[in-house]
This record gives C-alpha cells, structure tokens and sequence, in this order.
C-alpha cells in the first residue's frame, strides 16, 4: 500500500514538471518567429489651379520609409486616386475620368526612395472652396492592408471682369501654326524625351537603354493612335500622324512601355 502511494506521488510530480516545461517553451518559439513589418510608402502632396488657363496642377511624392528595400505593386498604370470635392458634390474623379493600362506594375524601392508624379488635368472650377482627397495605391510586400491617404484645400477666386477696351482697335494679326515644342522629359527608362505637335502630327524622339518599346496617344478616355519602335545606338524617333487635329485645349498623353518592363507617360499637350 505504502509502496502504491508513493508511484501516485511519483507519477503526478513528472506530469506537473512536463506541464511547465511545455507552457515555458511557447513563448520562446513565437519570439524566435515575430518580426516586424514593412511601413507603407509615405504620401505628400500640393496642389494648385490656374484659373486663366482651367487648370489643375498636382504634385505626389511617395517615399519609402523603410530602412530596407520593399517590393512595391501598382495593380494599373494609375500611381494614385484624387478626388476633387465642392461640399457634398464631386467635381473631379480622376480614376473614373481617365484612361489606364491593366498591367500589374512591380517595383523594388530602396530605402529613403522618393518617386514624384507630376499631373495637370484641364478641369473648369467655378469660384468657391474645394477639398482634394488623394489616396496612395502603391502595395508594400508584408505591410498591413491599408490605405495611405493626403487632402488638400483649394480655394478658387471670382475672375475679374474684363476691362474695358478702347474705341480705336488695331487690326489683329494673323496667328501663324507653329509646332508646339513642350521641354524634354524624363520618365523611368527614358531620357530626354523631346515631342513637338504641328497640327494632327506628333515627332518624338529621345533616348534609351531598351532595345524596343510600345507606344500609344490618348487623352485619357480615347486612343487615338499606337504603334512599336525599335531603338538605334540608344537613341528613337518617330512620327505619329492623328486622322485629325486634337481640340484646342485638350490634353493629350504619350505613353511608352519597354516590352516587359513598366509604362512611362509623357504630356503632349
């Protein structure tokens, strides 16, 4: 009997001490495991409207904040969302109203990396106050699912009524067509992208390290032409002839894209 008691005793102590040993491993197995994830890419943003001209000038810069490089998605060509507001009402949705490439876009930003997009939209705003909300659509590997979002205000003023001209006029000169020459551009793999517009045609040419890319002309919501390019000793032109003029004030964009790599815009005008 006494023997019966004392393998009870025996028996119940190893059950307790294989109990303890395995609540004191968990703990060091999750710490072994946890790491901290990546931050989203920060957003910044300013904007600014020209009343004589009806347009909306926006500036969007995006940094990662990480001390090591993330991997970065763009589900579209589309970088981010803006949104212009009166009140209640929506006066600009510029995800709804322009045109994107469906190619999903990915990236390896270093850390500290800033990329800034610049856009101008022709767009008529009445006299009054507006908000710009803007939200960053840029996807970092392992960060939480969430949206990085900006806002801005913008207040536009009554235009001045004209003044008053005088009785004698000078005979107005005829305007003369010149090609429209906009200063040379940079965007991802291209260098010093020069356009000049005369008319319903467009010359381009710039320089590369790719060997043949895509091209195409819209203006956000129709295509109006697209073609492919090769590339001689780093250097391409080429010439785009529109079935018609594109109308006065209308805002035209060319877009290049390597094969398999990531589109590039270009503003014609």
């Amino acid at each position: 009997m006494k023997k019966t008691w004392l393998l009870a005793i025996v028996t119940a102590m190893i059950l307790v001490v294989a109990a303890c040993s395995k609540e004191e491993a968990n703990p060091s197995d999750v710490d072994d495991t946890a790491s901290t994830p990546p931050a989203l890419l920060t957003l910044d943003t300013d904007v600014s409207y020209d009343a004589e001209s009806k347009q909306l000038s926006t500036t969007v810069s995006m940094t990662n904040p990480n001390e090591e490089p993330v991997k970065v998605t763009f589900n579209s060509s589309q970088r981010f969302q803006m949104t212009v507001m009166n009140g209640d009402t929506t006066v600009f949705d510029y995800g709804s109203e322009y045109m994107f490439t469906e190619s999903i876009i990915e990236e390896t930003w270093e850390p500290g990396e800033k990329k800034v997009f610049d856009e101008v939209f022709p767009l008529t705003l009445e006299a009054g106050d507006y908000t710009v909300d803007f939200v960053g659509l840029a996807q970092v590997d392992g960060a939480p699912e969430m949206a990085v979002t900006d806002q801005q205000t913008l207040t536009v003023e009554a235009a001045e009524p004209p003044a008053e001209e005088g009785t004698s006029e000078e005979p107005a000169e005829e305007p003369t067509e010149e090609p429209s020459n906009q200063p040379a551009q940079t965007n991802g793999a291209f260098r010093d992208v020069a356009i000049k517009l005369n008319g319903n045609a467009i010359d381009v040419s710039g320089y590369t390290d790719v060997e043949e890319f895509e091209w195409s002309v819209s203006d956000g919501h129709n295509l109006y032409a697209q073609g492919a390019a090769e590339v001689t000793s780093g250097g391409f032109t080429f010439g785009v002839l529109l079935d018609e003029e594109p109308p006065a004030g209308k805002t035209l964009f060319l877009e290049m894209t390597p094969i398999g790599g990531d589109v590039a815009s270009f503003r014609i005008q």
